[in-house]
């Protein structure tokens, strides 16, 4: 049975979303206990109460980051829909709002620029994308084992699509003249398609694919190593 929340709960979610908000407004080396405090409508004495640091409150927010993106991620995981389709929730949930999109990696990207120099904020990024690695290789081991999807490396395969994922959306997030998030999210159903499916499935699902050509080579490298 889950604990009741107190007002004290209550208060730290509080400065907890004040700080995200301020974070995505002028970004995470602007922000400052005092500022954090007038959003909340608060003494800068009581953010210290419950945040000694800033690192602190910041590192909430990681948490909480980390929080929905495990409940999301486990709702793709756990529903009744073949494993193809609940790898294009991934893209979905990545490319599918431009709004949302700009607004995480907003702050992602300034939680990564902390990480090079602060040791916990590395340990938060590095427990997102090992979440992220670990519900997607969870989707492909699935689909390898229903005959969806070819028989490679899972892990292998998660990390390839998490980079072409983060490549993507990291150029769009600097430089929108390159692609717009619909073509982004089509490239990786393309890849999908191409790399991930049986050739016959392949084939059925998308003809025209120009990525087809080269499925052979890289499901080569992806394989699984042979069994003794």
């Amino acid at each position: 049975m889950a604990r009741p929340r107190t007002k004290e709960d209550e208060r730290r979610e509080e400065i907890i979303s004040a700080a995200l908000q301020l974070v995505l407004r002028v970004g995470y080396n602007q922000v400052t206990l005092a500022d954090i405090a007038d959003q909340v409508g608060v003494s800068k004495g009581l953010i210290s109460y419950y945040f000694p640091r800033k690192e602190d409150v910041f590192l909430a927010v990681l948490d909480r980051v980390v929080e929905r993106m495990d409940v999301q991620f486990e709702r793709y995981c756990s529903s009744t829909a073949r494993a193809p389709e609940k790898l294009t929730m991934f893209f979905v949930n990545l490319f599918g709002n431009e709004k949302r999109a700009r607004r995480y990696y907003t702050v992602v990207i300034d939680y990564m620029a902390q990480a090079i120099r602060q040791r916990a904020v590395q340990e938060y990024t590095q427990r997102i994308y090992d979440s992220y690695r670990t519900y997607m290789e969870r989707v492909i081991s699935e689909g390898i084992a229903s005959g969806e999807f070819r028989k490679l490396d899972p892990g292998r395969c998660a990390s390839l699509l998490m980079a072409l994922m983060e490549g993507l959306i990291l150029q769009w997030f600097f430089d929108k003249k390159g692609f717009n998030l619909d073509e982004a999210y089509q490239t990786c159903v393309d890849f999908m398609e191409a790399y991930l499916l049986p050739p016959e499935l392949a084939v059925a699902a998308k003809p025209e694919s120009g990525l087809q050509p080269g499925a052979d080579a890289l499901a080569s490298h992806l394989a699984l190593p042979p069994q003794d």
